[in-house]
């Protein structure tokens, strides 16, 4: 390969000299002092020059790129040579060379009949162009084609691990390349559109092929041309078999009174299978609203709707329905406001959504949903992330498949329902809080069904705005919650931030009851009441979590929250015994910024035999020693721990990281049984390390590692070129959409 010759040497004639026509013109200009005519032909000259000489160092760099196999890279540099002298040969010459070369003759062809339409017929090179293109003809023609011996089940695999960028240049190379793809189904059930203008342009290019296929379409693309393409293909009904579809980006852009009824024309055209429709609108006045979709969608089961207006800007006429959906179950808005009264009209023609998730919402949105949604067992109250799919994490034994309406009468609908049907409620993952008032009728309503509670009690916006909290004042909801007695029975996971009146969280305590297995307090006032009331509840939990304990006051008060864990962890040790005949036992433990957690707090957590789970993120009191002590004695008691979760951690007062590259692996190197590995936001973490904790961890199956600044893809290639086959590998550099609760 090192003797090859240029891609176009043989077959390009480049001509850097000044054409003699040219110059004979400019010297006889010159000699008769026309001194226009002398500007004129020597400004043609100098183009001239300049031209040949740029085309001849793309050219020369092209070769470059091809011989180390940067064909992308190449192919660019072809077209910039086309793009800037559109009637020269060279451009198509050398671009129709490095298609050949990989194999794709149909698609340098093309380039080389578009090079025959655009050159002059009395240019020297016009010839060349035939030749290169009756000889890509006959290769195509007559060429051998591996592909053709290969099973069908074969082709389909290697088409799998190309990228959703490569797959569509892979119709040029061969008639039977093209059928081959035309037929692979699993390749194109998922297109996603995320690969910037080349990508995009070149899978709408190949769209009537493979149209049929997809399954899951997604145009997150701004280019107007990719988005009319697709819209062409989705208002004439080729998305045969189209499952769900997502349309985001600046697509108002591109937008006008024709688009919005082609798009409504697509959406009836596909509703017998499209059942999930996700749509983001960054800017304000979408030009489709609830109502066009629920009209043109009747089988849609799941709407992802995001907005920049309110919820009443964007209802549209629901009467227009005439009847209620029946087939929408998961309903997700985001607006710049949901209030109640804008809420209302969708419980009538609404019915059935059993998962709800609202941002931007008002405090009077909660009664709405509690009292009017007959059949919400899981709700979403401004809180950013995705909700958990709700087979993974609610109770199956208690599942009421049979909706509580199931005829609906249209003059009997906002009717107020007397008993709550909720089983899971996330409030805003941080930040700012529930309304203490609607938050306790909800828990009143819902007593009997609740099962997971996510209660963020933190200052609400309205509170903030009173400049609450104020000197012995105490509002209605902080006195009712400390009378207030729940039957909490199917109560199994609990995470609450406490209120600005301490009122909520010995509410939360009392909750603590034989169904729960989760308990995790975020910001408590009083750790060491807390731990109180997991002691003497003598209820086993499964999982424990404690989150941004901070720093108290003085002295006194951090040693007191480092002795209240010690005293959990050492009633634990005693309680939770290792063993099949044990119901429950204490697996999981996650500390997330505590500030107080010391080395002695570790020991204590070390003589807890059941301990299958640990994670540790955030600032601390633990030494270096402390943390690789914690592990050994672990490893000397026989706890196999099979889940581990690090976050950037620091120790005080030096604030020294506490971690590092060997501290990892040694700590690894312990846990012989480790399944589950999560990193998170550790800045020192290079690809090596991730490599090498896999391969000392022999039992790992799932790698998750977030926010680390490292190469996915050459992490995940050095994983499988050692045969380590994982059951689940997710590297990001950013912040999802997931829930982080660890555990």
């Amino acid at each position: 390969m090192g003797n090859a010759s240029p891609v176009t040497t043989a077959t390009t004639i480049i001509n850097t000299a000044i054409p003699i026509p040219s110059f004979e013109n400019l010297k006889n200009a010159y000699n008769h002092h026309d001194y226009y005519e002398v500007i004129r032909q020597a400004t043609n000259t100098i183009e001239h020059i300049e031209q040949s000489e740029l085309l001849w160092v793309f050219e020369r760099r092209a070769y470059a790129l091809s011989m180390k196999s940067e064909f992308v890279a190449a192919e660019h540099d072809a077209k910039t040579m086309i793009e800037y002298a559109p009637s020269l040969a060279q451009g198509y010459l050398c671009f129709g060379k490095l298609l050949s070369m990989q194999g794709k003759q149909k698609k340098a062809s093309k380039v080389y009949e578009e090079g025959l339409e655009k050159v002059a017929t009395n240019d020297l090179a016009y010839g060349q162009l035939l030749q290169a293109k009756k000889r890509v003809d006959e290769k195509s023609n007559y060429h051998f084609d591996l592909v053709s011996a290969l099973p069908i089940e074969i082709m389909d695999e290697i088409v799998k691990l190309l990228s959703e960028e490569e797959r569509p240049n892979l119709f040029d190379v061969s008639t039977i390349w093209s059928q081959r793809l035309e037929n692979c189904q699993e390749a194109w059930k998922y297109i996603y559109n995320d690969h910037g203008h080349d990508g995009n342009m070149a899978v709408s290019r190949v769209l009537p092929k493979i149209d049929k296929h997809i399954n899951h379409l997604a145009i997150t693309a701004t280019e107007k041309e990719v988005w009319l393409k697709y819209l062409e293909h989705l208002e004439n009904g080729y998305f045969r078999n189209l499952k769900s579809l997502k349309l985001a980006a600046n697509i108002p852009n591109t937008f006008h009174t024709n688009s919005t009824i082609s798009l409504m024309n697509g959406f009836w055209k596909t509703r017998f299978t499209l059942t999930k429709i996700v749509l983001v609108f960054h800017k304000y006045g979408p030009p489709i609203t609830i109502t066009n979709i629920l009209f043109y969608l009747p089988y849609l089961e799941t709407l992802q709707f995001y907005v920049k207006d309110s919820l009443a800007d964007v209802l549209g006429e629901l009467e227009a329905l005439q009847k209620p959906h029946r087939s929408l179950i998961d309903l997700s808005l985001s607006t710049s406001s949901t209030s109640g009264d804008a809420l209302k009209p969708l419980t009538k023609w609404c019915p059935y959504v059993q998962r709800l998730r609202l941002l931007g919402a008002t405090p009077s949105a909660i009664d709405i949903v509690t009292d009017y949604f007959p059949n919400v067992e899981m709700l979403g109250y401004n809180n950013m992330l995705e909700l958990p799919a709700s087979h993974k994490v609610l109770n199956q034994d208690y599942n009421n498949k049979e909706p509580i309406i199931p005829v609906i009468n249209m003059d009997n609908m906002y009717t107020k329902q007397q008993q709550g049907r909720l089983r899971a409620f996330y409030s805003s993952n941080g930040g700012r809080g529930v309304s203490g008032d609607e938050f306790l009728r909800l828990l009143q309503k819902n007593q009997r069904t609740l099962e997971i509670l996510h209660a963020n009690m933190s200052i609400t916006n309205q509170q903030d705005m009173d400049g609450e909290p104020h000197d012995s004042f105490r509002p209605g909801y902080a006195m009712k919650a400390e009378n207030t007695v729940l039957n909490m029975d199917r109560l199994k996971k609990i995470m609450y931030w406490p209120d600005i009146y301490e009122a909520y969280e010995p509410l939360f305590c009392r909750m603590v009851a034989p169904s729960l297995t989760y308990f995790e307090s975020v910001e408590t006032f009083d750790l060491s009441a807390v731990v109180d009331t997991l002691i003497n509840s003598h209820q086993q939990l499964e999982t424990l979590a404690f989150s941004h304990v901070y720093l108290r006051h003085n002295d006194e008060e951090n040693t007191l929250d480092t002795e209240s864990w010690i005293r959990l962890f050492n009633e634990y040790a005693t309680t939770s015994l290792p063993g099949p005949n044990t119901t429950r036992k204490l697996r999981n433990v996650m500390f997330e910024y505590c500030h107080n957690i010391s080395d002695d707090v570790l020991d204590a957590l070390a003589n807890i035999k059941t301990i299958e789970c640990v994670g540790f993120k955030g600032i601390s009191r633990i030494t270096r020693r402390g943390f690789k002590d914690f592990f050994i004695k672990l490893n000397k008691q026989n706890v196999q721990i099979t889940k581990f979760i690090l976050g950037n951690m620091e120790e005080l007062p030096d604030r020294d990281t506490i971690f590092n590259h060997h501290t990892l692996l040694d700590i690894i190197s312990l846990m012989n049984e480790l399944e589950e590995l999560h990193i998170y936001d550790i800045d020192w973490l290079i690809e090596e390390d991730i490599e090498e904790c896999v391969y000392t961890a022999k039992k790992l199956n799932t790698l998750v590692v977030k926010r680390c600044h490292v190469d996915a893809e050459q992490i995940i290639s050095s994983i499988y070129k050692t045969g380590r086959k994982l059951k689940y590998v997710k590297i990001i550099d950013y912040y999802d959409d997931e829930f982080d609760t660890y555990l």
